[in-house]
This record gives structure tokens, C-alpha cells and sequence, in this order.
């Protein structure tokens, strides 16, 4: 048997960092006022089906004494619980279970049937926010008003994807990551018991890697002891835990702070060779560096209250002490506005590589800084800043080669023209005019659309649905919708549409529809 299976919680007792959702739900089996509904959302791993498993026996329990919370782990009810073979306890996984049919057939219909052997019929729905549309909304009434003897279980790792008509009708709680003492003292209890001994070295390894989710770390764990070995080192750790994505992240992190151009390249290509997800990888830098930043201001980053080890802490310390304020700030600006454009780039890792060169060739031009926050400054105050920069130099073919270098990226600022909010508005009306003459259909998205904000030159424009956003984004229609921006705007400009949900718009809806159907030759009929 797995050992995550092995020494999954069997009682409350046994819950690891959640003692915050533990008192809350104890206190309310011992006082019988169990909600009707739970929402239980937070990472994998940390214990979301375990806890609701929990919550069933507890209720269904029938040798718990009134006063008690704890399940007795004997009782029938509870070994069929526990093996998974309860009629009254419903497991059901939302990921492959998505349609409307599905819900009415094992959640609607079922809970019309009262419990066979137990005091509650209990709905357990994991992966929910995997649920279409139309199944949510056939869940509502039942979620709201269940029989008396109905309980349901939501978990979720992505709660923003839930409709707020759902969350609203639950309990809601939030499981946190174990923390590093927490995970240690865990792994170090189940080694024990297994009889093996585990390097500190290679049990903070898997704490970093299994990021916080307790039923990863045991997973590791496991993989670790298959090998046989009583005694388990770094060595042997190496054959079965690669080099963690934090590892790598610190070195990148370091020969950046080091502006090393030629290491941080070659870098970033070896990891693109072995198959790394840039965008994760870049997520994490920033992260990183954003730890760097609250050190900065405070100097009390310890590994007690973050899910990194000690040495981690000591390297994230290290790097910080190497860059000033200001330039953590720049270089964050630089990672976040590259890592944004990796998913539209012909060359995956070419966005990070420019933002790599960009950073690591800053010091030598004054112009590299402030083409990100000011472009607003004249031409000859660019050039007389850089010339004075230029006169400071002894040689003259350094002087000659960093003058033209500097005249071409004065060019190159003058003649890029960067937008602000107000100055996209006064032509968006414009745009979609543009649109609707060529585009019927995309003029209907659009219009229903909200231009959020712009980010270097990037039009972030919010619409209400996934397929909305699919459409503006297909190959052929974006392209073209860049151009006409382009064109109208005089500059160059990249369209990212977003989903955002959309409040009142039934009747914006209705008028765009009317709209449409009358520029096709129809009509819309009540």
C-alpha cells in the first residue's frame, strides 16, 4: 500500500495545519449545527477529501457518543467510509463528470432517496469548479434547499472558478499549505515509523519540492524508501529527486545580480533543452525576487514562516544584499513584462533572453532604464544626458561606438509612440467601427468587452466568457485585429483579452444581439 495511503488521517486528530477549519467543524459535530453545505478550497495535498471524509464519519458514526467529535474508526459505518464502499457516502470527480446529466443523475435524483444504514446521505464533489455551466446551475436548488438529511462537500483547488451563486450558498473554507517545521516534523515521524533514516539535507529537499502539499511529500517519501535503503543520503535522494525548480531559480537569480549575460543565457537554454516550463520557471523568479523585496524592507524573512529551507533563505538574503532597492524593482518590471509575452513568441525563450540583455546591459546605458518609466523626456535631453556619460569615457573608439549606440536608441524612443489609457479610449470607438465592417461577429465580442487597462503598449481588454476570449484570440482574427490597432493607433499595439465576469450586461446582451441579427439580414424574435 501507498504510504500516503498508509498515513492518511483516520481521525481529526491526525489533520496536519488546518487547526483553524478543525475547531471549527468539531465544534460544530459536537453541537449538531452542521451547515447543509462545505466549500473546501486550497492547494492539492493539503487535505480537502481527507477532511471531508472526516466530516462523513463523524456524522455517520454510530458509536460517537453526543459529546464527541471523533469518529471511533470501528463501527461499520465508518470501515465502509473508510474503504470507500459506503452507499450513503457519494465520492463523485467533477473532472469526468462535468455535464448537466450526470449532476441530475447521481446529485439530484440521488438525494430524493433517504440514507439506507446511516443518519445522513453525504455528497462529496471533488474537482468542482471542473462543472459546466448548466450543471451548476441545475445544482443550485438542491445546494440551497437539500433534505434535512442531504450534505454536500465541495473542494476545489481553483475557487475563482466557482460562480459566486454557488459560494454563496456554502460554508466556505480555505486549507493552507503545511509550512516547513510542520512538513519536517511530519516526515521525520513517518521515516521513524518506517524504520528508515533520512539526511536533514534530503528531507528539506523534499519540503521544497513538494511545495507545501503534504500528500506529495509523503509520495517522495515513498519513492525514496522503495529504493531499499535504511539509511537514505544525498547520494541516493540524487537518483530519484532531480535538482528542485527552486535550485535553479536561485541560480539564475545569482548570475543575474551578478549581470552575467553569458551564464544566465546558457542557463536558461540548458533548462529549455530539458523540457522547463518557462512560464512556471519565470513565476518563480519572480516570486524569489519578491522575497528579496520584503527583505529589503524588513529583514525578516525566516524559514519558519515560508515553505524554503534555511540555506534557501541564507542564498534569498545573499542575493538581496547584492541589488539595490531600485534595481530589484526594474528587474521585476523586466521578468513580469517578458513572461507576459512568452505564450505569443515564435522562439519560446526569447522574451526571457531579451529581458536577460536588457538587464545585464542596464549599467552601461543611462537610456536602457529609462525607456520603462519615462518616455515623455525630449530628444536633446536624452542625447545630452547620455553625451555627458559619453565625455566621461577616455577612449575614443569607445566614445565613438556608445554614441551611435545611444543616437540609434534615441531613435528608436522618439519614434515609439507609448499609449496611455485615456489616449486608447479616444480611439477605441474608432476601432470597433474598423471591426464591425470587417468582422461582424467580433464586433459583437468587443463591444460587449471592457478596455481594463494598458500595459506597454498592451491593450488588456476584459471580456465576460472563456469562448469570447478564444474567438478574438484565434490565429487568423487576432493577427488582423493587431494591424487595424496598429493602423489606427500609428504605433505598435498587442491586443490580451481576459476573462473577467461581467455584471449587469443582459441588456447590453440583448441590444448587441439585435445589432448583429439586423447587419445580417435578420431579426431577433421573443
Amino acid at each position: 500500500m501507498a504510504l500516503y495511503h498508509l498515513y492518511r488521517p483516520q481521525k481529526f486528530s491526525d489533520v496536519v495545519a488546518q487547526e483553524h477549519i478543525i475547531k471549527t467543524i468539531t465544534n460544530q459535530i459536537v453541537t449538531g449545527k452542521v451547515a447543509h453545505a462545505y466549500l473546501f478550497s486550497g492547494s492539492r495535498g493539503t487535505g480537502k477529501t481527507t477532511t471531508a471524509r472526516l466530516l462523513a464519519k463523524a456524522l455517520n458514526c454510530q458509536n460517537r457518543q453526543s459529546s464527541d467529535f471523533e469518529p471511533c474508526d470501528t463501527c461499520t459505518s465508518c470501515q465502509e467510509i473508510t474503504a470507500s464502499r459506503s452507499i450513503d457516502v457519494l465520492e463523485i470527480d467533477a473532472a469526468s463528470h462535468t455535464g448537466v446529466d450526470n449532476v441530475r443523475e447521481n446529485i439530484i435524483d440521488n438525494a430524493q432517496f433517504r440514507p439506507n444504514n446511516n443518519k445522513y446521505k453525504i455528497f462529496i464533489i471533488d474537482e468542482a469548479h471542473m462543472l459546466s455551466t448548466a450543471a451548476f446551475n441545475a445544482l443550485l436548488k438542491t445546494l440551497e434547499e437539500p433534505p434535512e438529511y442531504v450534505i454536500f462537500v465541495l473542494a476545489t483547488t481553483e475557487i475563482h472558478k466557482l460562480p459566486e451563486t454557488i459560494i454563496s450558498r456554502c460554508q466556505r473554507f480555505d486549507f493552507h499549505r503545511l509550512d516547513f517545521d510542520q512538513s519536517k516534523k511530519f516526515l521525520e515521524k513517518i521515516a521513524k515509523e518506517e524504520g528508515v533514516k533520512v539526511e536533514k539535507e534530503v528531507i528539506e529537499r523534499i519540503i521544497i519540492k513538494s511545495e507545501g502539499a503534504a500528500r506529495d511529500a509523503i509520495s517522495l517519501l515513498d519513492q525514496l524508501i522503495s529504493t531499499g535503503e535504511k539509511n537514505i543520503d544525498s547520494k541516493i535522494a540524487s537518483l530519484v529527486l532531480p535538482v528542485t525548480s527552486t535550485e535553479k531559480s536561485l541560480e539564475m537569480l545569482n548570475y543575474l545580480a551578478d549581470k552575467n549575460v553569458t551564464e544566465s543565457i546558457t542557463l536558461l537554454n540548458r533548462l529549455v533543452e530539458e523540457g522547463i516550463n518557462l512560464m512556471q520557471y519565470s513565476h518563480e523568479i519572480i516570486e524569489l525576487l519578491h522575497l528579496c523585496l520584503i527583505y529589503k524592507a524588513n529583514k525578516q524573512i525566516t524559514a519558519s514562516n515560508l515553505n524554503l529551507d534555511e540555506k534557501t533563505i541564507k542564498e534569498i538574503r545573499k542575493i538581496a544584499d547584492k541589488i539595490a532597492d531600485t534595481e530589484i524593482i526594474t528587474l521585476l518590471d523586466i521578468l513580469i513584462v517578458r513572461r507576459q509575452q512568452i505564450k505569443n513568441a515564435p522562439i519560446p525563450q526569447l522574451p526571457l533572453e531579451m529581458g536577460i540583455f536588457a538587464w545585464c546591459q542596464s549599467e552601461n546605458y543611462a537610456i536602457f532604464n529609462k525607456q520603462i518609466t519615462n518616455n515623455t523626456e525630449s530628444k536633446t535631453e536624452i542625447k545630452q544626458q547620455d553625451t555627458n556619460k559619453i565625455d566621461s569615457l577616455d577612449t575614443e573608439p569607445m566614445k565613438k561606438t556608445i554614441s551611435e549606440r545611444v543616437t540609434e536608441k534615441v531613435k528608436e524612443l522618439v519614434n515609439k509612440t507609448v499609449l496611455t489609457k485615456e489616449q486608447a479610449l479616444e480611439h477605441w470607438p474608432k476601432f470597433l467601427v474598423a471591426v464591425e465592417k470587417k468582422f461582424p461577429s467580433l464586433s459583437f465580442i468587443l463591444k460587449m468587452a471592457e478596455l481594463k487597462e494598458i500595459n506597454n503598449n498592451t491593450l488588456i481588454v476584459a471580456v465576460g466568457y472563456s469562448f469570447h476570449r478564444e474567438k478574438i484570440m484565434e490565429k487568423n482574427y487576432h493577427h488582423c485585429l493587431e494591424e487595424m490597432l496598429e493602423e489606427i493607433y500609428q504605433t505598435k499595439v498587442h491586443l490580451e483579452p481576459i476573462v473577467v465576469e461581467m455584471q449587469n450586461n443582459t441588456a447590453v446582451v440583448d441590444n448587441e444581439l439585435a445589432d448583429l441579427a439586423s447587419s445580417l439580414g435578420g431579426e431577433v424574435v421573443n
